[in-house]
C-alpha cells in the first residue's frame, strides 16, 4: 500500500490540474512557446519522411516565434528535403531556436516537455491544453516524488504535508500550468536534491557506513536531472554550486563521487537534448553564455516593489526583496512549517544533514536573485525554484512537530492544507496575483506598492468574451504590450477582433495590464483619469482595464 500512495499523488495532482487548467488565460510567455514547438514538431515529421514534408513545406504566415537581428530567410523546400540537411546548421537554427542571442536565449528542454505532452494528449484537445500537459505531467510527478521520499522516511501525515506544500502553494500552482520554463525548471531542481539524497544514502554522510560508494542508478538519475535543468534555463547552470557546498561542509566522499559522476552524465544529457549546440558544441556554448549574462542590455525591464520603480538588471532590487517577497506570497501555515523545518536543519545540522542541504539550497536561490543587477522582474518567477525548497523545508517542519507533538497534530496539517487550498481557489482565475493574509492579501499587498499582475494571466475568458461581443465589426483592439500569445488567440478564434498594428482598420479599444512599474507614460495617465468600459479584478483591484481607444491620449 506505501508504495501506492506516491501514484495516488500523482494522479490526484494531475486531476486537480488538468481541471483547472482551462480556467487559465493564456500568459505572455506561451505565444512564443507554442511557436517554438510547432518548429520542432516540424523537424521531427520532417525526420520522419523529408521527401514529404518538402513536398508541402509552407513556413509560417504569422510566426509565434518573435524575430531577432540574426533572423534569416525562412527555409526552403530543397533545405528539407533530405534527412542530412536537417541536421545542418541552418535548418538547425531555424527549426530549434533556442539557447542563443535574445529573444532565443533560453534552453530547449522546456519545449521538448511540451511536444511530449502534445503527443500523450487528446488531438481533441485545444493546442494551448496540449502544451501544457507536459509541464502539468512534470509537475505532478514532482508531488509524488517528494510525497515518497518523506513517506519512505517519515511517515504518511509528514509526506502529505510536504507534497500539499508543493502543490498548494498558490503561485508555485499557478506558474505549474504554464507552457513556460519556470515550474519545470523547479519541479527539476527539486528532483535533483531528492535524487542526490537518494544516491548518498543512507545517512547523507559515509561515516558510520562500511560502503562508501553512492548508489549509482540515483547518480544516474541525478546526472539526468541535472542536465535537464541545464537545458532549461541559464539558471541551473549554477545548480551544482549548493550541492559542491554541502559535500565540502560534511567531507562527504559519497557527494563527491555523486558529482563527478553526476556531472559527466548531466554533460551528455545537455548536449543530447540541445540540437542548438550540435553544429558548434564550443562556440554554442560560448554563445549561450554570453547571450545569458547580457540581458541587462537586451531586456531591461521596470519593477514596482514597495512603492519604489526600479529599472532591472541595470538597477538593483533592495538585498533584501526576495525574503519580503518570501513572506508575502507564502500562505501563513506553509511557512510556519517551513520556518519550523529550517530551524531543525540547523539544530540538527549532525545527525540529519538532508536539512542542511535543503537550507543551503533556499539561501542559494534566495541570493542569487538578490545579488545586484540580476533580472528581478515577474515576482517570484526568476527565483521560483526557491519556493519547491520551501515545500521541503516545511516537510522537515512536519517532521519536527509530529515527533515533538504527536499524532493529534495531524490536525493542524490539515488545517495548513485548507489554508493553502483556500489561498488557490479564491484566487482562481488569477493565482498569480496571490499575497499572503499577513500583508492583507492583494488589496494590501497593493497598498503597500507591490505588482498586482505581470504575465497578462488577468486576460480571462470573461474579458475576451467582452470583446469579442463590443468590438463593430472590421474595428480593432490594441494592448499595451504584444507578446505572440494575442496572434494565438486570434489564431484560435477565441479573439475575433484584429490585433496586428499593420492591418487595416479603426481601433476601437485599448487593453492594459495594471503592472506599475512597466506603464508607459500615457498608460498611467490613462488609469489616472480614463473611464474603462470594462474592468478585470479580483479583491476590489483592478488587474486588466479595457478603454475606449479615443481615451488614449486625452
Amino acid at each position: 500500500m506505501a508504495r501506492a500512495w506516491p501514484l495516488g499523488i500523482v494522479v490526484a495532482t494531475l486531476t486537480l490540474m488538468v481541471a483547472t487548467e482551462p480556467y487559465l488565460a493564456i500568459v505572455w510567455d506561451e505565444g512564443y512557446t507554442l511557436g517554438r514547438e510547432s518548429r520542432i514538431k516540424g523537424w521531427f515529421q520532417a525526420l520522419r519522411d523529408p521527401g514529404r514534408f518538402a513536398a508541402t513545406w509552407q513556413p509560417p504566415t504569422i510566426d509565434l516565434v518573435q524575430p531577432d537581428r540574426l533572423t534569416q530567410p525562412p527555409l526552403r523546400a530543397e533545405e528539407v528535403n533530405t534527412r542530412a540537411k536537417l541536421f545542418e546548421p541552418r535548418a538547425l537554427a531555424w527549426f530549434w531556436p533556442f539557447a542563443r542571442e535574445e529573444p532565443h536565449g533560453h534552453p530547449p528542454f522546456y519545449a521538448i516537455v511540451g511536444v511530449l505532452g502534445d503527443v500523450l494528449t487528446p488531438g481533441s484537445w485545444p493546442p494551448l491544453a496540449r502544451a501544457r500537459f507536459g509541464p502539468m505531467l512534470a509537475f505532478s510527478l514532482t508531488a509524488g516524488a517528494l510525497f515518497g521520499f518523506a513517506n519512505r522516511r517519515w511517515g504518511f501525515w509528514p509526506a502529505l504535508l510536504g507534497a500539499g506544500a508543493w502543490v498548494l502553494q498558490p503561485r508555485l500552482f499557478g506558474h505549474g500550468h504554464y507552457a513556460t520554463y519556470d515550474a519545470l525548471l523547479t519541479s527539476l531542481w527539486v528532483g535533483t536534491i531528492l535524487a542526490f539524497a537518494r544516491a548518498v544514502e543512507p545517512k547523507l554522510t559515509p561515516s558510520d557506513d562500511p560502503n562508501p560508494n553512492p548508489q549509482w542508478i540515483w547518480v544516474v538519475v541525478f546526472g539526468v536531472l541535472v542536465g535537464w535543468a541545464a537545458d532549461t534555463k541559464f539558471t541551473a547552470w549554477l545548480l551544482p554550486v549548493p550541492f559542491l557546498a554541502w559535500t565540502v561542509l560534511y567531507r562527504s566522499r559519497r557527494g563527491l563521487q555523486t558529482l563527478a559522476v553526476g556531472a559527466l552524465v548531466g554533460l551528455v544529457t545537455l548536449y543530447a537534448f540541445n540540437p542548438a549546440f550540435w553544429v558548434d558544441p564550443v562556440g554554442g556554448v560560448d554563445r549561450f553564455l554570453r547571450s545569458s549574462l547580457s540581458r541587462g542590455r537586451t531586456i531591461p525591464i521596470p519593477v514596482l516593489f514597495l512603492g519604489q520603480v526600479v529599472q532591472t538588471p541595470n538597477q538593483s532590487l533592495p538585498w533584501y526583496n526576495t525574503l519580503v517577497w518570501t513572506l508575502f506570497v507564502t500562505p501563513v501555515g506553509l511557512l510556519i512549517f517551513a520556518i519550523f523545518g529550517m530551524i531543525r536543519g540547523i539544530r540538527r545540522r549532525k545527525t540529519e544533514p538532508f536539512g542542511v542541504l535543503v537550507l543551503i539550497h533556499w539561501a542559494f536561490l534566495l541570493t542569487l536573485r538578490a545579488l545586484p543587477h540580476t533580472p528581478g522582474h515577474d515576482g517570484v518567477r526568476q527565483f521560483l525554484p526557491a519556493f519547491g525548497c520551501l515545500a521541503l523545508a516545511a516537510t522537515l517542519g512536519a517532521v519536527d512537530v509530529w515527533e515533538r507533538w504527536g499524532t493529534w497534530v495531524k490536525y493542524a496539517f490539515l488545517g495548513v492544507l485548507v489554508e493553502a487550498g483556500l489561498g488557490v481557489a479564491l484566487m482562481m482565475p488569477v493565482p498569480l496575483s496571490y499575497y499572503s493574509p499577513l500583508v492583507g492579501g492583494l488589496p494590501g499587498a497593493t497598498s503597500l506598492g507591490m505588482e498586482p499582475t505581470y504575465y497578462w494571466d488577468a486576460l480571462t475568458d470573461d474579458a475576451l468574451d467582452w470583446l469579442n461581443q463590443n468590438t463593430p465589426q472590421g474595428a480593432k483592439v490594441r494592448f499595451s504590450t504584444f507578446p505572440t500569445s494575442w496572434l494565438y488567440l486570434r489564431e484560435t478564434g477565441r479573439l475575433q477582433p484584429e490585433v496586428l498594428p499593420n492591418r487595416p482598420g479603426p481601433i476601437a479599444w485599448y487593453v492594459v495590464q495594471n503592472r506599475p512599474g512597466a506603464l508607459l507614460a500615457e498608460d498611467r495617465a490613462l488609469l489616472a483619469r480614463g473611464r474603462p468600459s470594462y474592468v478585470v479584478s479580483k479583491w476590489g483591484v483592478p488587474l486588466v482595464l479595457i478603454y475606449p481607444y479615443n481615451e488614449l491620449g486625452r
